[in-house]
């Protein structure tokens, strides 16, 4: 059974930090702090999906590190995270789209990928 984000209960978090130089990756010291405030809610609230946007950041593979770690502590719970590159590719590949039938095409087609 697949998660319903938009239902009570399951978060998607976006986080507007801007990176300490353009260009860079996102503040490690700030992404540990993120981190552990995120973990405090997923005990307490315990939802079924988690998702981490980062619209305007980049994740290094230190940062990816610490996420994957994020996702195996909390093994029970579909945590997902998406940086500017990934938000990028999907509002470029969603501008392609101009009505809800070809939303669906589109959709079904990422899907087989």
């Amino acid at each position: 059974m697949s998660t319903g984000y938009f239902e009570e209960g399951n978060f998607i978090y976006e986080c507007k930090s801007s990176p300490d130089r353009m260009g860079d990756s996102i503040n490690q010291g700030s992404l540990k702090k993120w981190i552990g405030d995120i973990k405090k809610i997923l005990r307490s609230r315990q939802p079924e999906g988690f998702r981490y946007i980062f619209p305007v950041n980049r994740l290094d593979n230190e940062n990816i590190l610490l996420l994957n770690q994020l996702k195996n502590d909390f093994s029970r719970i579909d945590i997902q995270y998406f940086d500017c590159d990934s938000v990028e590719r999907l509002v470029f590949a969603l501008e392609k789209v101009n009505t809800l039938p070809e939303l669906v095409t589109f959709i079904r087609q990422e899907r087989s990928k």
